[in-house]
C-alpha cells in the first residue's frame, strides 16, 4: 500500500515537471536546432552567449531552490501562511538579480563575449544576441519563482502548461525571425534572442493570470509577500544561501569548463553547445524525478514523518539507478541521428560524436549525483553538505584536470571532455556515503515557525 502511494503521488509531481524540463529545454534547443543551419560560427556565438545566461540562470535556480525546500516543508505542515512569505523572498531576490544582468547584458556586452572567444566573427554574432535575449531575463525570474512555489505544494501543471504555451511561441518566432518567414525580414541569430524573449514574456504572464485569476494556493497579495520580519529572512536564507552557492559555484565551474573549449578553437566550443544541448534533453527525466524527490522528501521531514521520508529517499535512489542506464543507451544509439540534423564540419561531427558517446556511457553517474545533490539532500535539508561536496569535487578535481589536460598535456577538446568527468566518479562515492548515514534529514522549518 506504501509504495502504490509512493508512485501515485510520484507521478502525479513528476510527469508535469518532467514534461515541463523537456518544454523547457527544448526552448533552448530548438534555437540550437535552428541556427544550425546558420553554420557553426552562429552554433558557437549562440552558445558563447548563453554562458552568461547560464550564470544568471543558475543564480535563479539557487534562489528558488533553496525557497523550495522551505515550501516543501511548510506544505507538509499545510503552513500557507509561511510559503507566502518565502514566495516573496525568492520574487523580490530573482527581480533584483535579473535587473543586475539585464544591466550587465546591455552595457559589458562585448567584454562578456571576449571572456570565452578571441574570433571576432563570433564575438559579433554573441554580442548582437546577447543584447536583445538579456531583456528577458526578468519575465523568467517572475514564471520561476512562482512556478517554484507551484510546484512546492504539489501543483506541478500550472508551470507545465505555461512552458508549453512558451515553446510554441518561440518555435513559430524563431522560425519567422530567423529565416525571414510570414513577412518578417531574416535576422539569423539575433531572430533566436526576439523569439526567445516573446516566449518568455507570453510564459511569465500565462503563469501569472493564472495563478490571480483561480483560487491557486500561492495567490499572495504584496502585504502577504512582504510580511516576514528579519529574524525570517536569516533563517530562510540560512538555507538558501547554501543552494544559491552551490548552483553558482557549481555553474562558474562549468563556465570555467567553456572558457577553456572556447580557446581550444570555434569547432571546439560548437561541439560542446551540440553536446550539452542534446544531452539536457536525455537528463529532463533525472531533473523531474530529483525535482520530485525534493518535494516529496521535504514535506514528510515538515511533517516530522522522517522513517517515511528515508523510505521514499531509497526508492528515488533504485529508480535513478535504472532509469539513467535506459538514458543512457538511448542516447548512444541515437548520436548518429541526431547529429544529422546540423550543418556542421566533419571536424566539429567528429568530435560530438565522441563527446555524446562519453555522456552516454557517463549517465548513471549524472543521474545519481543530481538526483542526491539536488533532490534528497536538498529536500531534507541538508543543502550544507551538497554545497561543501560540490565544491569539492568540482574545484579541487574536475577544473585542476581541464585546465592541466587542455592547456599543459594539450589534450583535444573531446578528450579534456572525457576525463573531465572524474569528478562524477568521485563525487557518486561521497554523496552515497552520506545518504547511507542517514544524517541529510534536517527539519528546517521548525525555528523558522517560531519566529514567525
Amino acid at each position: 500500500m506504501e509504495r502504490k502511494k509512493f508512485y501515485k503521488r510520484l507521478l502525479l509531481i513528476a510527469i508535469p515537471i518532467m514534461i515541463q524540463y523537456f518544454i523547457s529545454i527544448s526552448v533552448n534547443l530548438m534555437d540550437s536546432f535552428m541556427v544550425g543551419k546558420l553554420g557553426e560560427s552562429s552554433v558557437a556565438a549562440l552558445g558563447i552567449a548563453n554562458q552568461y545566461f547560464f550564470i544568471f540562470n543558475l543564480i535563479l535556480l539557487g534562489v528558488n531552490s533553496g525557497c523550495g525546500v522551505l515550501i516543501s516543508q511548510f506544505w507538509g505542515s499545510k503552513d500557507v501562511r509561511n510559503i507566502k512569505k518565502v514566495l516573496g523572498i525568492a520574487l523580490v531576490s530573482g527581480v533584483a538579480a535579473s535587473i543586475l544582468f539585464v544591466l550587465g547584458g546591455m552595457l559589458l556586452t562585448g567584454n562578456i563575449i571576449e571572456i570565452f572567444t578571441i574570433d571576432q566573427s563570433v564575438k559579433g554574432i554573441g554580442v548582437l544576441y546577447l543584447r536583445t535575449v538579456c531583456l528577458s531575463y526578468v519575465f523568467m525570474a517572475v514564471s520561476m519563482a512562482f512556478g517554484f512555489a507551484s510546484r512546492g505544494v504539489e501543483k506541478t501543471v500550472l508551470p507545465m502548461v505555461s512552458s508549453a504555451i512558451a515553446l510554441v511561441f518561440n518555435i513559430v518566432f524563431n522560425y519567422a525571425f530567423i529565416f525571414g518567414k510570414f513577412g518578417f525580414p531574416q535576422m539569423g541569430v539575433v531572430g533566436a534572442a526576439y523569439a526567445t524573449l516573446i516566449a518568455r514574456a507570453v510564459e511569465m504572464t500565462v503563469i501569472v493570470s493564472s495563478i490571480y485569476l483561480k483560487d491557486h494556493i500561492i495567490k499572495s497579495s504584496i502585504k502577504e509577500m512582504t510580511g516576514f520580519d528579519l529574524e525570517f529572512l536569516k533563517r530562510a536564507l540560512k538555507t538558501a544561501v547554501p543552494v544559491i552557492v552551490n548552483d553558482l559555484c557549481w555553474g562558474i565551474g562549468m563556465t570555467m569548463y567553456s572558457v577553456v573549449y572556447g580557446r581550444l578553437g570555434t569547432e571546439s566550443i560548437a561541439a560542446v553547445q551540440i553536446c550539452m544541448s542534446v544531452q539536457n534533453v536525455f537528463m529532463t527525466v533525472l531533473f523531474a524525478v530529483a525535482n520530485a524527490s525534493s518535494v516529496m522528501v521535504g514535506k514528510e521531514v515538515g511533517r516530522g514523518e522522517y522513517e517515511r521520508a528515508k523510505y521514499y529517499a531509497s526508492n528515488f535512489v533504485k529508480m535513478s539507478i535504472a532509469m539513467s542506464l535506459v538514458m543512457g543507451a538511448m542516447l548512444y544509439a541515437s548520436t548518429p541521428t541526431i547529429l544529422s540534423i546540423y550543418n556542421v564540419s566533419s571536424k566539429v561531427m567528429h568530435m560530438t560524436r565522441y563527446m555524446m558517446y562519453v555522456s552516454a556511457f557517463a549517465m548513471p553517474l549524472k543521474f545519481i549525483n543530481t538526483l542526491l545533490i539536488v533532490g534528497i539532500m536538498r529536500g531534507g535539508g541538508d543543502a550544507k553538505t551538497a554545497l561543501a561536496i560540490e565544491l569539492v569535487t568540482m574545484w579541487l578535481i574536475g577544473v585542476p584536470i581541464c585546465f592541466i589536460t587542455a592547456f599543459v598535456l594539450h589534450m583535444n577538446a573531446e578528450h579534456v571532455y572525457a576525463l573531465v568527468l572524474a569528478e562524477e566518479l568521485v563525487r557518486v562515492f561521497v554523496c552515497m556515503k552520506r545518504y547511507n548515514s542517514g544524517n541529510w534529514i534536517n527539519n528546517v522549518t521548525s525555528e523558522m515557525k517560531r519566529a514567525a
